[in-house]
């Protein structure tokens, strides 16, 4: 019998009471590693860059020697030599003196500035300087990147391609991230065939256990479809015991509602634990958190959608929780194209568009899986509410 808690509460144990322990770490090459979860602290252990370096084309000199010149009265300073990109400053610069630099190039003692080439122009040995510039201006100065002792990653980022840069710049060939966790995959129901078979009346093809292992992928997972069950009570306790010892997570889909073929829910109170057996919301109702041994067990919906909305809320909930998982988020507010009716007495999870900058509701049934393609992402409704009017403004959750 379902006992039906709220998608907050649900979140909460998806993320707490489940969240047995981290996941263990491994080390990579840094060129495997994007994509990937720190799971240790990034501290500098030198300065980025390691010299004061010019951002500009042009002639380096102390700032000073520029004040008051213009495009009328330049002034004027003598060229002193040339940076060489990639080698050190061989000399410093003299008052009333500059030297020829490049983009990069190491400033020269005695330079605080470089005045870009296009404002100059030379004649000899002389350079004049139609304009003045300040202090650093057009240089990054030892450590403005990232300073010796500054942590430059945190545990529990995401290796993006941004951050794989970071780590090059700081001579780290390899880094420490979290193994990607092995999640077992069940599909269960005798109306279910391999998406290689033609389904005779009554059959449908196994979705979920592709869609889930696609969206597994995409959380930093290491999916494993462990195949289709029929509506058989020994033959799934027996694939539950095996696989929840198999794997770091195990997902079931379908069996969680509460037909007389439906016993996921009794199968893991029988096995382990059951944390909830149901959730008010639409869609998603009949989803099933639980443990078996100390392996998290999520049953999640027949229906396509559905078995997507919980996976892509409850699953990377948890996995986010294991992971320590640092994530910035932006939501994504906008005004609601059409007025929407909702009285279901559960919040609802409803399929939104974005078309000329408005929120355009989406709207088919939980067993339609063409829906999540039409949709740009999802609104929340609350389940208190009648409905949402035209224009209010939403909160739009990207997929």
């Amino acid at each position: 019998m379902l006992n039906v808690i709220t998608l907050q509460q649900a979140m909460e144990i998806a993320a707490q009471k489940m969240n047995f322990a981290p996941f263990p770490a491994e080390v990579l090459p840094l060129d495997a590693a994007a994509g990937r979860i720190l799971a240790e602290d990034i501290v500098s252990a030198e300065n980025v860059p390691a010299f004061n370096r010019s951002t500009m084309d042009g002639f380096a000199l102390a700032a000073k020697d520029t004040f008051g010149a213009s495009g009328t009265l330049p002034s004027m300073l003598r060229i002193a030599g040339e940076i060489a990109m990639g080698e050190p400053a061989s000399s410093g610069v003299a008052p009333g003196e500059c030297v020829k630099i490049p983009t990069g190039g190491m400033l020269p003692p005695g330079a605080d500035a470089v005045i870009p080439w296009e404002y100059t122009d030379t004649a000899a040995e002389l350079c004049l300087c139609y304009t003045s510039v300040s202090p650093l201006q057009n240089v990054t100065r030892a450590g403005d990147d990232i300073a010796a002792g500054q942590t430059a990653l945190q545990k529990g980022s995401i290796l993006t391609p941004a951050a794989v840069g970071v780590l090059a710049a700081m001579g780290r060939p390899t880094v420490k991230v979290y193994r990607k966790p092995r999640v077992g995959i069940l599909s269960t129901g005798d109306e279910l065939v391999d998406i290689g078979d033609a389904p005779r009346i009554g059959e449908v093809r196994d979705v979920n256990s592709h869609l889930l292992a696609s969206l597994l992928s995409s959380f930093g997972c290491a999916p494993v479809n462990c195949g289709i069950l029929k509506d058989n009570e020994a033959a799934l306790e027996a694939a539950i015991r095996r696989d929840a010892s198999a794997y770091d997570l195990l997902l079931l889909s379908g069996g969680s509602s509460a037909g007389d073929a439906d016993r996921t829910a009794a199968l893991i109170e029988k096995l382990g634990e059951v944390y909830c057996h149901g959730i008010a919301v639409k869609p998603g109702k009949p989803t099933v958190l639980g443990r078996v041994g100390n392996t998290p067990v999520f049953g999640l919906p027949g229906h396509p959608a559905a078995c997507f909305f919980m996976a892509n809320i409850l699953v990377k909930k948890h996995l986010e929780a294991r992971f320590g998982l640092r994530r910035r988020t932006f939501p994504l507010r906008l005004p609601l194209a059409e007025h929407v009716s909702s009285n279901h007495g559960r919040e609802e999870l409803l399929c939104v568009r974005i078309e000329n900058g408005e929120a355009q509701p989406v709207y088919a049934k939980s067993g339609v899986i063409s829906l999540l393609c039409a949709a740009d992402g999802y609104i929340t409704i609350p389940r208190e509410s009648e409905g949402l009017a035209r224009g209010s403004t939403v909160e739009v959750t990207l997929f």
